[in-house]
């Protein structure tokens, strides 16, 4: 007498790989908009709380210090990605996102204290750094565990989760910047990077080996 599979309780790897793949996709998709949705919730305030709060500084510097950080990330980048390909497997790139959110909260939270114009550059320039680690390690897992046949899909709906969500955290950091001041934002922004950091490492279990 034949007897189904799903009687026998066989898993089937194509289905489990699939599985594997979505639920991938998923936390990344939440750690993005967690993070990048903290990093709008503080840039609402983050001039305000520059000409405000730092001592003789002014919209030119404000300028100057995200000029930094372009410039910063720009020539970073490469060595960056380079880097990550040296490695086989996503394992370190699972680490290097949660470090890179991770450093992203705790310079912000430091940014809050700053009082002196070469704090937030210096800040600026650690925060380069950590944005392009951040692109690089996060777009790799990401774009390397779509089904073929549904990037397009699974783009749309990250886009969409992802505009919800800065939409959301931009109007919710001016509410709280008029409510409880500029130093606020910034410091609550940061700590919700550092738990929005926790989530790379659910990856752990999904991504044990695997080609880049």
């Amino acid at each position: 007498m034949e007897v189904e599979k799903s009687e026998l309780n066989i898993s089937n790897p194509a289905t489990n790989a699939i599985d594997k793949r979505t639920s991938i996709v998923k936390i990344l998709t939440a750690n993005d908009v967690t993070v990048w949705g903290a990093d709008a919730f503080i840039s609402v305030a983050l001039a305000l709380f520059v000409v405000s709060s730092i001592e003789g500084a002014t919209v030119l510097n404000v300028g100057v210090a995200l000029m930094i950080h372009r410039i910063v990330g720009a020539v970073a980048s490469v060595p960056i990605g380079r880097w990550f390909d040296k490695h086989k497997g996503f394992i370190d790139e699972v680490y290097g996102l949660w470090f890179a959110c991770m450093s992203a909260g705790f310079v912000y939270i430091l940014l809050s204290f700053a009082t002196q114009i070469w704090q937030l550059y210096v800040a600026m320039f650690f925060l380069g750094i950590i944005a392009v680690t951040n692109f690089a390690s996060w777009r790799i897992l990401f774009y390397s565990n779509i089904e073929k046949g549904q990037l397009g899909q699974a783009v749309g709906v990250y886009q969409m989760l992802f505009s919800f969500g800065i939409g959301l955290f931009l109007v919710v950091g001016g509410f709280a910047a008029e409510k409880f001041g500029y130093r606020w934002v910034l410091m609550t922004g940061g700590v919700i990077m550092v738990f929005g950091s926790l989530l790379p490492l659910m990856l752990r279990g999904y991504l044990t080996g695997g080609k880049k």
